[in-house]
C-alpha cells in the first residue's frame, strides 16, 4: 500500500501517522529538525528532561488520556493549583478552581467593576465548558457575540493588565490588545475541566511512545508540495542528500499555518484565510539551581505589561529549584533576538525582582519558538472553513496542525484524527464514484 506522508513530526503528525497505523495504513513522516515532538518536544540535557513547550494536561481530555492508558503510562504528578500576578507592584493569587467568589484579595486589585466582569466571564465559559471546542458548533457563537473587539476593549484597564492578560501570555504569547475573546473563553473553560497534571519522568514519555515503530525521516525537510493539476504529485525535499523530488499522491501537512503556505498554492480566499492567523514568538528558559528558588507558596508567576517575562513556573510543585522562564509579549519580542547569556541573565533579573534568586545555576537550556504560538484569528470559525474548503478543493492533501482544533496536545491530536477521517472519507467516496 502507497503510504501517506507527513510533513512534521510534532503532535499534530505523530498523532496522525498513529490513527493511519490504528487503520493499518503506512505513513512516512518528513521532519526537517532531529527531534519529534514540535514545540512540545523534551529536551534530554545535562542529565535532566527539559520540558520546551506544553509539558501539562488534562484528565477531560479524551484522546489525550486514551493515548496515555494505551502507553501503560499510568504515573502523574498534579500541576500548580494557581498563579500568583504581579499587580500594583505586588503578588496577587488567583486559583484555578475558584471564581472571584470569596477571593477578596483579587477583587481589591482588579476592583469591584473588573471582579464582576471576570467572574461573569469565567462563569460563561465554565458552564459552557463541554461544549467549547472549534468542532462542536457552541464557539462561533461566542465569537459573534465577543470577537467585534480585541481583549483589552472589553474589560476594565486593571482587569486586561492582570487576569485577562495571564490568560493571553499563556494561552497564545501575546498582549490581550493582540488576541480576540473567542481563544480566552476557550482557554478559561479549561479551568473546570477535569484535573491538571503532568506525566512523572517529563511529557517526552508520551512523545517517545506516540513516535514508536513510526517511519520517521529526520533532517527531511519539506520545501514544496507538488500538484498536477488539482492533486498533489510529489514533494520537493532538502536532505543531506541535496535537493529532490519524491514522487506522493497522498499528504498531510502538520506543520504550522505559516509553514504551509509557503509549501502549497492555496486558493485566494483561503490565502486570505491563513494570512489572517497570526502567531507570536517566544523563548523558553529552563534553568536548574543548588536550591529553591520559588517559596512561600508560590509556584507560579505571571508578570506585569512591559516585562521581558511573560510568566515563570517551577517545573513540578516538587521542583522550587527548575524553573521555566517564558519570555513573551511585546517587550520580549524587542530582545529574542538577542544571545543566550543576555535573555537567561535578562530573565533571571526579571524574576529576582519579584522573588530575588538566592542560589547558583547549575544547568540551563534555551529554546527559541521563532515560528511562534498560535493566536488564532477573531471569528475564527469562519476562517477555518475557508482553509478546509480550500484545501479539500487539492485532491490527497489534508492539513492537522496548531491552527484548527486548539493549540493544546489534545487539540493536535484531535486535528491529526479529523484529518485522517477527512482523507480515508474522500478516498472511500471516490472509490464509489468510479
Amino acid at each position: 500500500m502507497e503510504p501517506v506522508h507527513i510533513i512534521g513530526a510534532g503532535i499534530s503528525g505523530l498523532g496522525a501517522a498513529h490513527y493511519l497505523a490504528a487503520r493499518g495504513i503506512p505513513a512516512i513522516i518528513h521532519e526537517a529538525g532531529q527531534g519529534h515532538g514540535g514545540r512540545a518536544a523534551a529536551i534530554r540535557h545535562d542529565g535532566h528532561m527539559f520540558e520546551i513547550g506544553g509539558k501539562n494536561f488534562s484528565t477531560a481530555w479524551p484522546r489525550f488520556t486514551a493515548l496515555l492508558r494505551d502507553f501503560g503510562l499510568t504515573e502523574f504528578e498534579p500541576q500548580h493549583p494557581g498563579f500568583h500576578i504581579v499587580m500594583a507592584d505586588r503578588l496577587v493569587a488567583l486559583e484555578k478552581s475558584k471564581t472571584l467568589t470569596g477571593d477578596l484579595r483579587l477583587a481589591s486589585a482588579i476592583g469591584l467593576r473588573g471582579a464582576l466582569q471576570l467572574r461573569s466571564f469565567l462563569a460563561e465559559a465554565r458552564s459552557k465548558a463541554e461544549a467549547l471546542n472549534y468542532t462542536a458548533g457552541l464557539i462561533e457563537e461566542i465569537e459573534r457575540d465577543w470577537d467585534h473587539m480585541t481583549i483589552d476593549r472589553h474589560f476594565t484597564k486593571s482587569l486586561v493588565e492582570g487576569p485577562m492578560r495571564l490568560f493571553s501570555i499563556i494561552m497564545g504569547g501575546a498582549e490581550p490588545s493582540e488576541l480576540y475573546p473567542s481563544l480566552l473563553m476557550l482557554f478559561a473553560s479549561g479551568f473546570g475541566k477535569g484535573q491538571h497534571r503532568a506525566i512523572k519522568g517529563g511529557v517526552g514519555q508520551f512523545h517517545d511512545a506516540l513516535a514508536a515503530g513510526k517511519t520517521i525521516r529526520h533532517g527531511s525537510a519539506v520545501r514544496r508540495i507538488h500538484l498536477s493539476g488539482n492533486a498533489v504529485a510529489g514533494l520537493e525535499i532538502a536532505d543531506a542528500a541535496g535537493v529532490h523530488q519524491v514522487p506522493a499522491s497522498r499528504v498531510i501537512s502538520a506543520v504550522p499555518l505559516h509553514v504551509l503556505r509557503q509549501m502549497v498554492d492555496l486558493p485566494a480566499y483561503a490565502r486570505v484565510a491563513a494570512a489572517s492567523v497570526r502567531y507570536f514568538p517566544l523563548a523558553m528558559v529552563n534553568a536548574v539551581y543548588d536550591a529553591p528558588v520559588f517559596r512561600d507558596g508560590v509556584h507560579s508567576i505571571m508578570f506585569e505589561p512591559g516585562s521581558i517575562l511573560g510568566h515563570c513556573s517551577a517545573n513540578r510543585l516538587h521542583q522550587p529549584h527548575h524553573a521555566r522562564f517564558t519570555l513573551s509579549g511585546k517587550a520580549a519580542r524587542d530582545v529574542l533576538d538577542r544571545p543566550d547569556d543576555w535573555l537567561v541573565g535578562a530573565a533571571e533579573r526579571a524574576f529576582s525582582a519579584r522573588m530575588p534568586i538566592a542560589a547558583n545555576r547549575t544547568s540551563l537550556h534555551v529554546a527559541r519558538h521563532t515560528g511562534g504560538i498560535c493566536g488564532y484569528a477573531p471569528y475564527f470559525t469562519r476562517v477555518k472553513r475557508d482553509l478546509l474548503r480550500g484545501v479539500a478543493g487539492i485532491g490527497g492533501l489534508e492539513i492537522a496542525g496548531d491552527y484548527l482544533e486548539g493549540h493544546t496536545m489534545e487539540g493536535c491530536l484531535t486535528s491529526a484524527a479529523l484529518a485522517v477521517e477527512r482523507m480515508l472519507h474522500t478516498e472511500t467516496a471516490a472509490r464509489l464514484a468510479a
